[in-house]
């Protein structure tokens, strides 16, 4: 499949197009405050399941609810999501960082896994995740599970499970528009069109900002289409998209840099920039009946990218290469369910296959190169039942195979995981207001093909060069343990959970010997909180996140993970079409190394939106940051020449403002 170099020039035309399709405007209320709740998801088991029944903690956000938070890219909203951390995500022109329950890959690695209406999206290299690539507008539905989720899904779902939900049921119309502060500007539009037969929908987004460092630009864009129908008694959904990049990068501080002027740029990653192009293809089909339901999806991509990146070997010392490379995709699942038992104590079973095969070729001037492919097998089975009408149990078990091949000069064994779960809800009140979850499971995430097989050399100074990469590593391991309980009042909704999570063969990098290992064991455990007023003019929330992650016999928190997280904030109704949004979030326990030495600035970050909506559209100013806070989001420690280390770290985006509009049509 040939790669489609997008031009943004052309981005700009494609979406007032979408705006000129409209011919008919109509008045619609306010968007509600952002709830997080909804009746049924289909990410945590794969099939709509109504959300009390679900033995995990979960968050969905509709549409309306998506348009009153101060975000207008899905890595932004992440930050709004309970349980969920993200680092550069205002405001800046790179790939915004996403951790949960104390795995945090640092730009090297993801630990979440993204699906966009089920199919997996991630560089094949490094299993990373462009979150800025995914307009607000075009979002239908988002759908959060928070913990493992390997015995649906398998690789790289070890700290969660988002799905974002793009396929309109209506026809109807969406954009944004905005521009604020370091020359920021983002559009973007969808549309929606059911005709009798046959649908379709078309979204784009472009973005642009100077960011707010030197050498921190950056320029996106997004365009997607899709065309659906019925085929007999089946649904059919076809979908292609383009996606294109350019940054910059201004690179770490030394953390006494940070602190002084964090809107500084160290010299030596003056030439570090990427430029990226991609193209996606999906074909799904799904048919549903009383008892019997079938899915498949097939789907295809490729994408090119050249990026220079600097990488410290010491401080004040920087090896800079350029590295080009090509990576595709083609993968399928196959899923089906069938209903069993009566409708009083209906139960489920379903069962599945994912296939994929992911091929890189990449190289660095003037002569190390790699290439070879990751094929990916998962066969998995699980199912409901309802043993009396407050009790629900259920289980699955999930087995996949990764393995590498045609790496020359390298041998790396097959790894195959097994991921079973089982889970029991109890409805502690007879009219299901309180209920109680808890379950076991085990997940993994395998070694990237970056982590195996880089060929970047770096030099020895001793005339030759080395490499970082490590084609024997194994998988991580991990088995948890959590339960909690949820409610809701009369105008009230909340929720309280634990989790205990032992990972084997952690992999991180080992200074010692200076490549990848796996080095050990760690533990993840912590409590979730969170309590949310609904059906008030004034609705305010609050929620707590306790993570403690470390050496099982240690007290030390591993670096760049907040043992403490917790912010409050309201949203507002003040009549005449006029809501607002606040947000106070606070980390603490957050450190740059694993011997807790080099510890963090506190941030206490405001973030407010105040929204105007006339019938079905609006007008919002969001600002971020709203007192100036200098903090650092994640950094790391080098040893120096003289027997000590100096602390780095990426400073937090500093107060911003960003004024735009929504329309519907």
């Amino acid at each position: 499949m040939p790669v489609v170099h997008v031009s943004h020039s052309a981005l700009w035309f494609v979406l007032p197009a979408l705006l000129l399709a409209a011919t008919t405007g109509h008045a619609q209320d306010p968007p509600p405050a952002p709830r997080f709740t909804t009746d049924v998801i289909v990410t945590a088991e794969r099939d709509a399941t109504p959300q009390a029944d679900v033995p995990a903690a979960t968050v969905v956000l509709e549409q309306p609810a998506l348009q009153a938070l101060p975000s207008v890219f899905l890595g932004e909203t992440l930050s709004f999501i309970p349980g969920f951390q993200v680092s550069r995500g205002e405001f800046h022109n790179g790939r915004p960082t996403v951790s949960a329950r104390g795995f945090f890959g640092g730009g090297e690695a993801e630990y979440v896994l993204l699906l966009v209406d089920g199919v997996p999206v991630a560089d094949g290299e490094s299993g990373l995740v462009d979150w800025s690539q995914v307009p607000v507008a075009g979002v239908r539905r988002l759908e959060v599970l928070r913990g493992p989720g390997a015995s649906a899904y398998g690789d790289s779902s070890i700290g969660g499970v988002i799905q974002v939900l793009t396929d309109g049921r209506d026809s109807h119309g969406a954009a944004t528009m905005s521009g604020g502060s370091f020359g920021t500007l983002t559009a973007d539009a969808s549309l929606t069109r059911r005709p009798r037969r046959v649908g379709f929908a078309a979204s784009g987004a472009v973005r642009r900002t100077d960011g707010f460092a030197p050498h921190a630009d950056g320029r996106h864009g997004v365009v997607r289409g899709s065309l659906d129908g019925r085929l007999g008694g089946a649904q059919w959904r076809a979908t292609v998209g383009a996606q294109g990049r350019e940054h910059q990068d201004a690179g770490a501080l030394t953390l006494d840099a940070a602190r002084a002027t964090p809107r500084a740029a160290d010299a030596l990653y003056a030439q570090d920039s990427a430029s990226r192009h991609g193209l996606t293809s999906t074909f799904g089909l799904q048919r549903a009946a009383a008892r019997w339901s079938h899915e498949a999806r097939v789907y295809a991509n490729r994408r090119a990218e050249e990026a220079t990146r600097t990488i410290l070997l010491a401080p004040g010392l920087g090896d800079r290469q350029t590295r080009t490379l090509s990576t595709g995709a083609v993968g399928g699942s196959v899923t089906i369910d069938r209903a069993i038992g009566p409708a009083a104590r209906r139960g489920i079973v379903r069962g599945g296959v994912d296939l994929s095969r992911e091929r890189l070729d990449t190289s660095y001037s003037p002569n190390a190169a790699a290439e070879g492919s990751r094929l990916r097998a998962g066969v998995f089975a699980s199912g409901g039942w309802n043993p009396s009408a407050r009790i629900r149990a259920s289980g699955a078990l999930r087995v996949d195979r990764v393995d590498d091949r045609g790496f020359a000069g390298t041998v790396a064994t097959p790894a195959t995981a097994w991921s079973p779960r089982a889970g029991v809800t109890v409805a502690v009140r007879e009219d299901g207001a309180v209920s109680a979850f808890a379950q076991v499971s085990r997940a993994f995430k395998a070694p990237t093909l970056d982590q195996r097989f880089d060929p970047r050399p770096y030099p020895d100074f001793r005339g030759g060069t080395f490499t970082v990469s490590n084609a024997a590593l194994a998988p991580q391991r991990a088995g948890n343990v959590e339960g909690g309980v949820r409610g809701s009042a009369s105008r009230f909704d909340w929720s309280a959970l634990g989790y205990w999570m032992t990972v084997e063969d952690e992999i991180d990098f080992d200074l010692r010997m200076f490549r990848y290992a796996n080095i050990g064991r760690s533990r993840h455990t912590g409590a979730e909180l969170e309590v949310r007023a609904r059906s008030m003019r004034v609705q305010p929330f609050a929620t707590y996140a306790l993570t403690r992650v470390g050496a099982p016999d240690s007290p030390l928190q591993l670096k760049n993970v907040p043992r403490h997280a917790a912010t409050v904030g309201a949203s507002v109704t003040l009549g005449a079409g006029i809501s607002g949004y606040v947000r106070y979030r606070v980390t603490a326990g957050h450190f740059a190394d694993d011997g807790n030495t080099v510890r963090f600035d506190t941030p206490r970050v405001l973030d407010l939106r105040v929204r105007r909506a006339f019938g079905g559209h609006a007008v919002y100013v969001d600002a971020t940051n709203v007192t100036n806070q200098v903090f650092q989001e994640y950094g790391f420690t080098l040893a120096d020449f003289r027997g000590g280390s100096v602390a780095y770290g990426w400073p937090g985006a500093p107060r911003a403002v960003r004024v735009g509009a929504q329309l519907t049509f």
